[in-house]
Parts: C-alpha cells; structure tokens; sequence
C-alpha cells in the first residue's frame, strides 16, 4: 500500500521496522510535532521507493500502454486538511496522477521467489481490499 503511512523507506534502507515518527506522518503534522518539510520528505522518500519498484516492473514486462496512477492525492495542511478524509472534495485529494508510458522486458530481473508466502487464507487481504471500496 505504500506510498501510504506508514512512511517505510529509511526503515527498508536500515533492514529495521518503522519509528512511531515515520507510523505517525499525519498526526505529527497535525499536532506540530513535526512541520511539513519533514513530513514532505518522508512522503517523497517513500514514493521514491515505489517509484523504483514501477521502473523495475516496466523494464521487465512488455506493454505497448501502461498506465501509472493512484486512488487519490493527499493534503498537506490545505484549509487545514492533512491526508485524504473520505469524501474531502478538496483538489489535492481528488487529483491523481496519471501518467502513460510503455515497458518492455530487458531480462534484467530474475525474481528469485522471495517476495512473501503463498497464504490461502485471504481474510486479511479482503478486509483491506473492502476498506478500500473494492468489494
């Protein structure tokens, strides 16, 4: 689900779990304590980090059209507003990106298998996918 909180980036660079500041992104911002560069600069790194995973898939699939989007923007203290409330019809939120590209399969990645376990039980999966407003 990244880019979403909670802000992962410097933990993945260090092999270590979150910190309460990097879990807490909006609320921090909200209670002054944290001011919008800071916060700005753990929601850039963690879309940096997805961002790398994107150009990793496009250069291992081929595609004549693909399409990189999101289900919504983000406020950063418009009006007041920080996050994505539901139903917020304020412009930052409700303006995504959208970018059109191509892939093509250089051959580059071999994945290796390593990328989680098999699970069958999708409970978890589905509560989120619910939450979401995809069931």
């Amino acid at each position: 689900m990244q880019p979403h909180i909670p802000y992962i980036s410097q933990a993945v660079a260090e092999d270590r779990q979150p910190t309460e500041f990097e879990s807490g992104g909006w609320k921090h911002l909200k209670s002054g304590t944290a001011d919008r560069s800071e916060i700005w600069e753990l929601y850039e790194d963690n879309l940096r980090l997805v961002l790398d995973e994107v150009e990793l898939l496009l250069e291992n699939v081929d595609a004549e059209t693909v399409v990189v989007t999101a289900d919504h923007g983000n406020a950063f203290g418009e009006y007041t507003i920080t996050g994505h409330p539901e139903g917020m019809l304020l412009p930052s939120v409700r303006r995504v990106p959208w970018v059109t590209t191509i892939a093509t399969d250089t051959g580059a990645f071999d994945p290796d298998g390593g990328y989680g376990t098999a699970s069958k039980d999708t409970t978890d999966i589905n509560d989120h996918l619910e939450a979401l407003g995809y069931l």
